[in-house]
This record gives C-alpha cells, structure tokens and sequence, in this order.
C-alpha cells in the first residue's frame, strides 16, 4: 500500500469515528442495513412475482431479453 492510501484510510477512519461519535453508531450503520434490506427484497419480490402468474412473468423477462439483445445489437 502507498503512503497516499494509508493516508486516505486514516482519513476515512478518522472521519468515521467522530461521526459516530456526534450521531452513534446506530445512525451511521442505518443506511447500509437499509441497502441490504434493499437487495434481498428485490429477488424475493421477483420470485413471488414468478410464483404468483409464471405466464405474465414470462413475458415480461422475454420482453427485457429482447430489449437487452437490441441494445447489444445497436453497438
């Protein structure tokens, strides 16, 4: 590791600290429980859409394949 990113860690670490110094560690960790809540309701929503009208889902993942393949196309 550089001098220059050992410098940025500390800098960051630093930073960190007195931010959860003035608004607590449970503030500070609210915004990646929220992304990771996120990111698994996203597969579980897709899954029970899947199980709920298999047909309907069907058609909606061929419809974004083919707008996928014309985009790679377009380039």
């Amino acid at each position: 590791m550089t001098s220059a990113r050992l410098w940025s860690l500390g800098v960051f670490l630093v930073a960190l600290g007195i931010a959860a110094s003035v608004v607590g560690w449970d503030a500070l960790l609210w915004i990646p429980r929220l992304a990771l809540s996120w990111l698994t309701w996203l597969p579980a929503a897709v899954l029970d859409a899947w199980h709920a009208s298999p047909t309907t889902f069907g058609v909606i993942a061929v419809g974004v394949l083919l707008m996928l393949a014309a985009r790679f196309l377009r380039r």
